[in-house]
């Protein structure tokens, strides 16, 4: 221990009169509490009056005093301590790892900016790898929406074309046969392509560019036309050609019912509307087939876009799979940014715990408001809470 702190002369010198000021302390203290009790004694024996509140008030002065000597008395003692005691934590103090300005604690500061450092990129990789999932995602599903889209407005098409065929057909009459059938015989089968241009169906995304929106439309639309042209032909081409075929047969039975028409009018009609419903029931048939075709072109989209999902769904997983932990303790702190969020930090801990503590727990935790509404109450406003669950009462001491 160093000469210059304590000086060891001194400290034999101040130590060797320990047992003589312990002992003055002592009966300092017994005399006191003897005098003091036998105050005590007077009041419980015959109350309080003047003379023995006075004798009281002096009583105490003299215990002030007494205490002012027993500090004089003690202080070299304690002072030694005092240093021993500061000597000891300031060297503590130098290698202590909680203050930043010593070595060791520098070194708390490097790793935790490392610490840091390797969170906040793991967090930002982590993010990157989330947002891909997104973005891919979001592709995927803006393709499919392209392709449902299309895959609908193509369909509508086609299922009004194969109806247009059949009203041509099913609107033959005995009188209009030779001029109206020709419309079957030079139907086109061929998809306009001014049609299929004109499909411009939009729909919203949100992770996704419209220059990206372009490509993947571009891509998703390329061959389609090929692809809806061919089936357009075929389709279109077989109703035809199934109502060529009919055509003879369509002619005969006019001719039979223009014949019987003569003969008996109201047995014509019968026969005529049911002509009509066996046409109808021909072309619902043909349309169900469309929507059937169009519902299984349909789950195929969907299949690929399953796939793609689960797809990006592994290559999320890899990409969220974190590298070896950095040693560190990750903890969330709060930072209050208005000074409403301290009222709603206080519900939360009210809520949560603080209405479920002890009385004596909550007088000191709300010591320094407590001591404000009483200044507030002792002030010259005089300003109360006037509340069922709070009451004023008088502190009267003794001057």
């Amino acid at each position: 221990m160093p000469t210059e702190l304590i000086k060891i002369d001194e400290v034999k010198n101040i130590f060797s009169s320990f047992p003589e000021i312990m002992g003055r302390n002592t009966l300092s203290v017994k005399k006191c509490n003897e005098a003091g009790q036998a105050l005590l004694d007077t009041i419980e024996g015959e109350g309080m009056n003047e003379t023995i509140d006075q004798a009281a008030a002096d009583f105490l002065k003299k215990v002030n005093t007494t205490l002012k000597n027993m500090d004089e008395r003690r202080k070299p003692i304690t002072q030694i301590f005092d240093k021993v005691r500061s000597f000891f934590t300031s060297q503590e103090k130098e290698i202590d790892p909680k203050d930043s300005s010593t070595i060791p604690g520098k070194l708390v500061a490097k790793r935790n900016e490392y610490a840091k450092f390797k969170y906040e990129e793991e967090q930002k990789r982590k993010k990157e790898a989330e947002q891909r999932v997104l973005i891919n995602n979001e592709k995927v599903s803006y393709q499919q929406a392209i392709e449902n889209g299309l895959l609908s407005y193509f369909s509508s098409y086609l299922s009004s074309k194969v109806t247009e065929l059949q009203n041509i057909f099913s609107g033959l009459t005995y009188v209009n046969f030779d001029r109206e059938v020709i419309g079957i015989t030079v139907f086109q089968t061929d998809y306009p392509k001014a049609h299929f241009d004109k499909f411009t169906a939009e729909y919203a995304t949100y992770y996704i560019n419209k220059e990206i929106k372009a490509e993947i439309r571009k891509n998703t639309l390329l061959g389609k036309y090929e692809q809806y042209a061919q089936q357009y032909k075929a389709k279109i081409s077989s109703v035809k050609q199934d109502l060529i075929d009919r055509i003879p047969s369509k002619r005969k039975e006019l001719a039979e019912l223009e014949q019987l028409r003569l003969a008996n009018a109201e047995e014509a009609a019968k026969a005529e509307e049911l002509r009509k419903q066996r046409e109808a029931e021909e072309a619902a048939k043909q349309l169900q087939e469309l929507k059937r075709k169009e519902e299984a072109d349909r789950q195929e989209v969907a299949m690929k876009t399953q796939q793609s999902s689960i797809g990006n769904l592994f290559a999320g997983a890899a990409a969220s799979v974190a590298p070896p932990p950095t040693n560190a303790k990750v903890k969330e702190k709060i930072v209050v940014l208005h000074q409403q969020g301290y009222l709603e930090i206080f519900q939360m801990w009210w809520i949560g715990e603080g209405q479920t503590l002890p009385f004596d727990e909550l007088e000191k935790i709300f010591k320094k408001m407590t001591t404000y509404c009483e200044k507030k109450a002792n002030s010259k406003d005089q300003t109360h809470i006037e509340s069922q669950f709070i009451s004023y009462e008088a502190d009267v001491k003794a001057k």
